[in-house]
């Protein structure tokens, strides 16, 4: 074992005394075993102490606190078809205020998502302006700015296309009557009854004629829309197999007076060679 010199012993013992200390030891081990856990213990207390300065208070670091960025669908305004519709993106902001992120999650989330004329809309307000501020600016843009009567009007008069099916005629009535209720003109909660009884009125007539006593039982409008999806199904199905019969049925027929002629031209070939012939 390594012994200590007798500078080496002067050294530490010095260090002792400014320290103001007296080793706890009787043994070499012991006093070992005492000074590890002596300098454990200053290091514990140093990671545990800021200093500051005298007469000052104690310094707090400043934290940067990392704010989660939601995706949004991107929204251009020009008419992109790979952009997202106007409405559909303000729905999805809303959601993201409902779900209470926090205000700077949602404003940078709404510039990450802008391109085009939509983002020029939105860095015309500076890099201050608000989540509301910004939205509102929006609105006025590229909201919807048909009256609330118009809205209501193309509602009560709407009715299914021609080559429109009726899961197509459902979402477009929903629509309007969504914006409608953004434009306070109509309310929410009666929606279910509204929809449904315009649902099915502005079907074809084939379809109501089929779908009457479904109309009569079902009060619910998502339910009703289903079973008249079904029934439209099974109609186009049958129809489309009973095209392909009579397609069949044709295809059959028109064999048939090939063969046909083919036997007369045969015919007509063989009188030919024996009239020649006489």
């Amino acid at each position: 074992m390594t012994e200590f010199t007798e500078e080496e012993l002067k050294h530490l013992g010095s260090v002792l005394k400014e320290l103001k200390i007296k080793p706890k030891a009787d043994t070499a081990a012991d006093f070992k075993q005492w000074m590890t856990a002596y300098v454990a213990q200053m290091d514990k207390d140093d990671n545990s102490t800021v200093k500051t300065e005298p007469g000052t208070d104690t310094a707090t670091p400043k934290i940067t606190t990392a704010h989660h960025i939601p995706k949004v669908s991107c929204f251009s305004g020009d008419g992109n078809k790979q952009d997202t519709t106007y409405d559909l993106w303000r729905y999805e902001i809303d959601c993201l205020i409902r779900e209470k992120y926090s205000e700077a999650s949602i404003a940078q989330a709404i510039r990450r998502s802008l391109r085009g004329d939509a983002g020029k809309v939105a860095m015309r307000l500076g890099p201050e302006a608000t989540v509301s501020q910004i939205l509102e600016k929006m609105e006025s843009v590229f909201g919807t700015v048909e009256r609330g009567e118009t809205i209501m009007q193309e509602f009560y008069s709407a009715i299914q296309g021609k080559n429109e099916d009726c899961m197509s005629w459902s979402c477009r009535l929903e629509e309007i009557y969504r914006k409608a209720v953004v434009k306070g003109v109509a309310k929410r909660d009666e929606s279910n009854e509204k929809l449904r009884s315009k649902f099915w009125n502005g079907l074809h007539q084939w379809l109501r004629d089929i779908t009457g006593y479904k109309f009569d039982k079902i009060s619910d409008f998502d339910t009703l829309r289903k079973e008249v999806r079904l029934v439209e199904k099974e109609h186009e199905t049958k129809k489309a197999q009973s095209n392909m019969a009579v397609s069949k049925d044709e295809s059959t027929k028109s064999d048939d007076i090939s063969e046909l002629k083919g036997m007369i031209q045969q015919l007509t070939t063989k009188v030919n060679y024996l009239e020649k012939g006489q």
